[in-house]
């Protein structure tokens, strides 16, 4: 197989049993270290639920991750602007920012919106977005070049999330990420080959080393970005970052009538 990041020739890695019984081959790529399953046959069985009964962590995922995303719009974008939260899902995400006072949309072609009904964005071209969320998205993509660049359309800039891969990499059975038991996740990334993504977009790429990435038009300082991209540093700065909540606003967006006369 050729790298779907940089076209390389890509090497078999290992074989694994995906949902428990389909076979499938997984390929590392020479150049940038990426590794793609074999195109996966089995991702309309493995999408029969949008949300996986083994993603136990997503509440408290996004409830540290709203508190991430305050303190980097904050330090680095605009926090009036309007926002965009693709892939999001059940609309969770945008609900506890828009909770916090940012202009969040909600996008997911996929999922229902249960949070955030109303909310939903408008299609890329309208209104100036800011910034985009992508959280936990890349590593479901069969063709990552192609779908960064349909995120693009909203916003040069991405705030991200995908977990790096180890070096060296582990196999299937060693890291959890590989989400053997759901399918949903078929291609895992190395810091360059997301460096690769950015580079071919023209933008930069800014990384906590970890799991928490941006591709960024702006210059920003990197250690600034490494420190205030964890959850353990941006919480202490969070209950600082927020603004004028929404919840008034978006209950009478939602009924007609003000917040106040049920008070």
């Amino acid at each position: 197989m050729n790298c779907n990041i940089c076209h390389s020739t890509s090497e078999l890695l290992t074989r694994a049993l995906v949902l428990g019984r389909h076979e499938s081959a997984y390929y590392r790529c020479t150049g940038c270290g990426f590794i793609q399953t074999e195109e996966p046959y089995w991702l309309s069985e493995a999408y029969s639920a949008a949300i996986t009964a083994s993603d136990v962590g997503l509440v408290r995922r996004n409830f540290e991750l709203s508190a991430v995303a305050k303190v980097l719009i904050t330090l680095f974008f605009n926090p009036r602007g309007h926002f965009v939260d693709y892939a999001g899902g059940y609309g969770l995400f945008v609900r506890l920012m828009r909770d916090c006072g940012y202009d969040f949309s909600w996008n997911d072609k996929y999922s229902e919106n249960i949070f955030a009904q109303g909310f939903e964005a408008s299609p890329p071209g309208g209104k100036t977005v800011e910034l985009v969320t992508a959280f936990e998205v890349l590593e479901h993509l069969v063709d990552p070049t192609a779908e960064v660049e349909r995120i693009f359309a909203y916003s040069r800039n991405i705030l991200f999330t995908t977990l790096l891969l180890p070096d060296p990499p582990p196999q299937p059975g060693e890291w959890w990420y590989y989400g053997l038991e759901h399918g949903q996740h078929i291609a895992f990334y190395t810091r360059c080959s997301l460096a690769l993504l950015a580079e071919r977009a023209g933008l930069n790429f800014y990384t906590n080393g970890s799991s928490m990435h941006l591709f960024t038009e702006k210059r920003l300082s990197q250690p600034l970005f490494s420190v205030f991209a964890r959850y353990k540093a941006a919480r202490f700065l969070a209950p600082l970052a927020g603004r004028t909540s929404l919840v008034p606003a978006d209950y009478t967006h939602a009924s007609g009538s003000s917040l106040d006369r049920r008070i």
